[in-house]
């Protein structure tokens, strides 16, 4: 396409799934362009498929069948007659021979030109081109080299803790931290075959380690003109596994110097390629005030909404706009700042596990009804199974206002009354992060959850007796009141034991956190369609009313009342109450106490299913505590699993590649 050429962009195919593809299928459509997704089997049914236009299946089963597969993707775009493609984030968006094959079947590619991504995929050798470009680059080493010896003595010669990453990764896969020259071989073959199956490549780089740096990057635009503007920075320090959990924009701390060369070296990077359209550089930002290139993501960034939200742009728009040969919209003295914006990322995993991923199936989602000023990019829908197969990220909870403070706080408000019922999610945790004194001081760096995760966890959840109410009243209104009756508490319509002239008392056992509540339970006399009770535990009594009133549980209590979101199946109920998500399964006297067990003492199990990557261990040896045993790999990470005391191993049930289910028994201890 020439520089002063325009195509125009009527259809639209979005090669992505999940969040982003929704969040890119609602910009296409506003700008009146015919949207066209693509999913695989798995995804059969995903919101993107019904937000779109139309939808095309691209293939099943493994991810190089369908998302990560380029020719069954240009198969569809011809299919459907597109003229342009949309890569989103992730998968292929990154991938210059997918880029180059767009170019090759004339089909737009929003996003730069295969030898920009060329150029930035090989992360070693993107950081030779920066070092020209006069951007600062971390000390570290790039060589071709890459044996276990090699690799030891570059890290000798840069001095620990130096950095392993992955040449031609991101994301945080096949990263590693080495402290001790002790811990390198074994990080090195770790994080070799992460980057091999995430990336398909098993190269590393090595960097500096610089302690209590921070993750400060830029928002770039160029064109095809040449014109290059920045939407100023975000920080994205606070991380776990090398990966973004909450982002902000703008950055606290940074003087005006700093900022200005920061826009300054990230706009040399983008000259330095030609580059075309959205990217992101990155940089570590020392405590002294220095900073360093670390990569460019030549995409679409996840948290590219805290950008939209204080300069009020739509970055999807302009890439668009971009891609069909238009210069950039605005001038870089019109772009400005308004307010503070932070983002939370909603993964499904467990953070007191050491954040396992968690799998599962969406039976409720409770979304924020009482707070303004914040975005849900979510591709989440009541039905959808959460497997192995794709990255842990859920959705995305966006808030903006006047000031940062106004702002964790609005985004506190709207986590407490986010919710995902039927799968194990960070958003308790996130919660917790907000209330943190050094979050909330802004004392933090990308290590700080490694140093100090206890800090950040949230504290146990204990039950309270107005909780207890509030659950055994939704059992009660949901169980023995025929919701087709006329007059729902007329007393020749209750289905329970009511007798005329004695008060009418029950027992309902409910299940928490595995603690059975045997519940006494008294019926007082019902006010007008609302049922009025006394319960009773251990000593602690609280009178409760309540009634449905549209979709949500209306409660009277002595001194308040509000009304409360709530989820409810014949074992099963869910409800979030000041801000406090309580999920109950409903117990009886037949409950099976075998579902509550534990693994053995003598058998490992697995804590989420994945694959089995490696095994360190056989038949008949003496391992160690903490002594590693197993690794599986989830949702594109790899976790170790190591033995919890010393013993001989007795069986390994399993073998590297084998498929594995959560809980299931994988090594068996004498």
């Amino acid at each position: 396409m020439g520089k002063n050429t325009l195509k125009s962009i009527n259809r639209l195919l979005i090669a992505n799934r999940g969040e982003i593809a929704c969040r890119i299928i609602r910009t296409a459509k506003k700008l009146g362009i015919h949207t066209i997704a693509v999913y695989a089997l798995e995804d059969q049914h995903a919101l993107h498929c019904s937000l779109a236009d139309e939808a095309l299946c691209i293939g099943g089963g493994a991810l190089e069948k369908s998302y990560l597969n380029i020719d069954h993707i240009i198969q569809a775009a011809r299919q459907s007659d597109a003229d342009a493609i949309h890569p989103g984030y992730g998968f292929l968006s990154e991938n210059a021979a997918f880029a180059k094959r767009c170019a090759t079947e004339n089909i737009i590619f929003i996003g730069p030109t295969d030898f920009s991504i060329a150029q930035m995929a090989v992360k070693d050798q993107a950081k030779k081109i920066m070092r020209k470009a006069n951007v600062p680059v971390i000390p570290g080493y790039e060589g071709d080299e890459q044996s276990i010896s090699a690799l030891q003595q570059a890290a000798t010669k840069i001095g620990y803790p130096i950095m392993l990453k992955a040449a031609k990764g991101g994301g945080g896969k096949g990263m590693r931290i080495v402290k001790q020259p002790d811990e390198l071989a074994e990080a090195i073959q770790s994080a070799k075959r992460e980057s091999l199956h995430s990336f398909g490549d098993e190269t590393l780089f090595i960097e500096k380690y610089v302690p209590h740096a921070r993750h400060i990057e830029v928002q770039i635009f160029r064109d095809q003109q040449g014109n290059a503007v920045h939407l100023f920075e975000r920080d994205c320090s606070l991380q776990r596994r090398h990966q973004k959990i909450i982002e902000e924009s703008p950055a606290l701390g940074l003087t005006d110097a700093v900022k200005q060369a920061l826009y300054q070296a990230a706009l040399n990077a983008a000259h330095a390629i030609n580059y075309l359209g959205a990217g992101t550089v990155e940089f570590l930002y020392a405590p002294n005030g220095e900073f360093y290139f670390m990569e460019m993501n030549t995409r679409l960034q996840v948290e590219h909404p805290v950008t939209e939200m204080i300069t009020g742009l739509d970055l999807v728009e302009w890439q668009i706009r971009i891609a069909q040969g238009h210069p950039i919209p605005l001038a870089q003295s019109e772009i400005k700042v308004y307010g503070h914006a932070l983002e939370a990322r909603i993964y499904a995993e467990d953070p007191t596990l050491g954040f396992l991923p968690a799998t599962g199936h969406i039976k409720a989602i409770f979304i924020p009804n009482n707070t303004t000023g914040y975005r849900l990019d979510s591709g989440l829908q009541v039905g959808d199974t959460v497997g192995i197969h794709f990255d842990p990220l859920l959705a995305k909870l966006i808030v903006h206002a006047n000031s940062r403070a106004e702002a964790v706080n609005a985004l506190y408000d709207a986590l407490s009354q986010y919710n995902l019922i039927g799968i194990t999610t960070n958003i308790a945790f996130l919660r917790s992060v907000l209330r943190n004194d050094n979050f909330i001081q802004g004392h933090i760096d990308t290590q700080t959850l490694e140093r100090s995760l206890a800090s950040f966890l949230p504290k146990p959840q204990s039950i309270t007796i107005e909780q207890l109410a509030i659950a055994s009243i939704l059992v009660i209104l949901m169980r023995q009141y025929p919701i087709s009756s006329e007059d729902l508490f007329s007393p020749w319509n209750v289905s329970h034991a009511w007798r005329l002239n004695e008060d009418f008392k029950e027992t309902i056992a409910l299940m928490f956190h595995q603690e059975i509540f045997n519940l006494t339970i008294t019926h007082l006399p019902a006010k007008r369609n609302a049922l009025t009770i006394r319960i009773v535990h251990h000593g602690q009594s609280c009178i409760i009313t309540g009634k449905f009133q549209g979709n949500l549980l209306h409660i009277q209590l002595p001194n308040e009342q509000y009304a409360i979101p709530y989820f409810y199946t014949e074992d099963l109920l869910a409800f979030i109450a000041k801000g406090n998500t309580c999920l109950f399964k409903i117990a009886n006297n037949n409950h099976d106490h075998d579902t509550l067990s534990h693994a053995t003492p003598n058998t490992i199990r697995a804590p989420m299913p994945g694959v089995v990557t490696k095994i360190w261990v056989k038949s008949g040896d003496k391992v160690t505590h903490g002594e590693k045993l197993m690794a599986l790999e989830a949702m594109k990470m790899e976790h170790t699993l190591a033995a919890a005391k010393a013993g001989a191993i007795k069986a390994i049930r399993y073998s590297i590649g084998d498929q594995v289910e959560e809980g299931c028994e994988l090594i068996d201890f004498e």
